[in-house]
């Protein structure tokens, strides 16, 4: 899996689920799910000091994702995009879905959409 993909106006790089631990630096991951329609399905997003050492088999949420079919990583690297919304060519925008931990819903208040606190979460630290 080589495709970047826009979420949100950020930019991330799509990776092979396992291939985080290549991922050395800070940034913004999610563990994901493509789906049959191209989309993704966000199963679990979060900004970390070390991607390497936070996106892999003894994350808390690893297990939960791998029972909801994650089948990609996707990584946004922190400084790597100059403004959110500002993607290169070739970014793909596929329809987005979020289908969080229901723990994590229930500490965001409920169902996540565009607006909700961890999409803003993203774009805040994807520019910082």
């Amino acid at each position: 899996m080589s495709e970047d993909v826009e979420l949100y106006g950020v930019a991330f790089m799509s990776l092979y689920q396992h291939d985080g631990r290549f991922v050395r630096g800070g940034g913004v991951f999610a563990f994901a799910r493509r789906d049959l329609d191209g989309g993704r399905t966000i199963l679990h997003l979060e900004p970390v000091a070390d991607i390497s050492r936070a996106a892999d088999s003894t994350h808390p949420r690893w297990d939960w994702a791998v029972e909801h079919g994650m089948n990609e990583l996707l990584v946004h690297l922190a400084g790597s995009q100059q403004t959110p919304g500002e993607l290169a060519p070739g970014v793909g925008s596929p329809p987005i879905r979020w289908q969080l931990h229901p723990d994590e819903l229930a500490a965001e208040g409920g169902p996540i959409d565009e607006r909700d606190a961890l999409a803003d979460q993203a774009r805040l630290y994807a520019s910082g």
